[in-house]
């Protein structure tokens, strides 16, 4: 039981030094979410020059998706005509970094390294998407796909109804970010939990002192977690706090929710076999180099990168209201996630799902069907 209670106690702390944090990186995701729209993103990505991939790049560093959503909007952002170089550069500094996790490594972490990790993301992001502009070069333009709407031939879905601003800003940060953050998050602290608990203090320094060598195993951890980048900062807080140096945390940061199997499988898919590996190696070349650049930059400047508490700036019942808040908000996920494993009844269809819209009651598909049909007249979901 003393375990158990280690562990609830070492979880519990970086849900009370975070949760104020998380709560005011998801609403300012919420607003990034309803006032940059997909349409805007695609008119900026597009075309084959570089100026796309370093737009993309930093277009992508604040967005609130995580590791497994930002597949389809990748994928989506491709096939809308989002050049070669812009995609890769979109699929690094996205899950590398958003609003959110930046939020809570400065709570976790430290106002140092809440700045190094999204400057180191994205330039992560702009070396690989050149790389890859330089080889689509020599590439054939891919298939673009048509608009989505028949109707007005746009991707918008205007002349459908569609809900407030306000619903939508709502919507997204209780449900549609508890579904993507809220499992792997909990995981996340968790496992802070678990190491606060269970490793020695001085594990690091006793068998990883040597920088390169705790480099090369967060790099290698880190490769096929599948992890978002808020959910890996309280683990890589929790791994500090036992001696690993500034730059093995970075490491970890950077590599654990841009690198897993679905998204090198799915670079592949899109790009080919060359364009995955280029994708992971760099990856892992520039996390080191940041890595090396910043230990080196730590000894050099004498600066504490990581601090060993959390300097509080407001009342102690603010935190502890913050860490009550996001402790129910992950409860919400994971009964949600939970809720997801049991057999369900028919969903909406899934273009007007896409678009954030209600089926429109006379609206027909292409095989005559009416009022649970596609607003786009596409195949209703059964």
């Amino acid at each position: 039981m003393t375990i158990v209670f280690d562990i609830l106690n070492g979880a519990w702390q970086m849900l009370h030094d975070a949760g104020l944090y998380v709560a005011v990186g998801f609403l300012a995701a919420g607003l990034i979410h309803v006032l940059v729209s997909r349409e805007w993103m695609t008119r900026h990505l597009g075309g084959r020059g570089f100026g796309t991939v370093v737009k993309a790049a930093i277009i992508g560093a604040p967005l609130p998706l995580c590791s497994c959503s930002v597949l389809p909007a990748a994928y989506a952002l491709y096939h809308k005509g989002a050049s070669r170089g812009a995609t890769v550069s979109f699929l690094i500094s996205t899950p590398e970094t958003s609003v959110d996790s930046i939020a809570v490594t400065w709570a976790l972490l430290g106002p140092v390294m809440a700045i190094v990790r999204p400057v180191a993301a994205v330039i992560t992001a702009m070396v690989a998407g050149f790389i890859e502009a330089v080889r689509g070069r020599r590439e054939p333009p891919h298939e673009v796909d048509p608009p989505a709407c028949r109707a007005c031939e746009s991707d918008s879905c205007e002349h459908v109804e569609r809900p407030s601003a306000w619903s939508r800003y709502w919507r997204f940060i209780i449900f549609e970010m508890a579904d993507d953050v809220g499992p792997t998050l909990t995981i996340g602290l968790i496992l802070a939990g678990i190491v606060t608990a269970l490793v020695p203090d001085d594990f690091f320094e006793a068998y990883l002192a040597d920088e390169w060598a705790s480099m090369l195993v967060m790099l290698v951890v880190g490769l096929p977690l599948y992890v978002c980048a808020t959910a890996s900062t309280p683990l890589a807080a929790a791994l500090a706090m036992k001696g690993l140096n500034p730059g093995a945390a970075l490491v970890f940061l950077l590599v654990g929710p841009a690198t897993n199997l679905a998204t090198v499988l799915m670079v592949g898919r899109m790009l080919g076999r060359t364009s995955a590996l280029l994708y992971v190696g760099t990856i892992a070349v520039l996390a080191m180099a940041c890595g090396a650049a910043l230990n080196a930059a730590t000894g050099v400047l004498a600066v504490k990168v990581m601090p060993d508490h959390v300097h509080r700036f407001l009342p102690e019942w603010v935190y502890v209201v913050g860490g009550v808040v996001l402790a129910a908000y992950l409860l919400l996920a994971v009964g949600r996630w939970a809720h997801r494993k049991l057999p369900r009844g028919g969903a909406k269809a899934p273009c007007c799902a896409e678009h954030d819209v209600e089926p429109r009651a006379d609206a027909k598909t292409a095989s005559g069907h009416g009022a649970r049909g596609c607003c786009h007249g596409g195949k209703i979901s059964e």
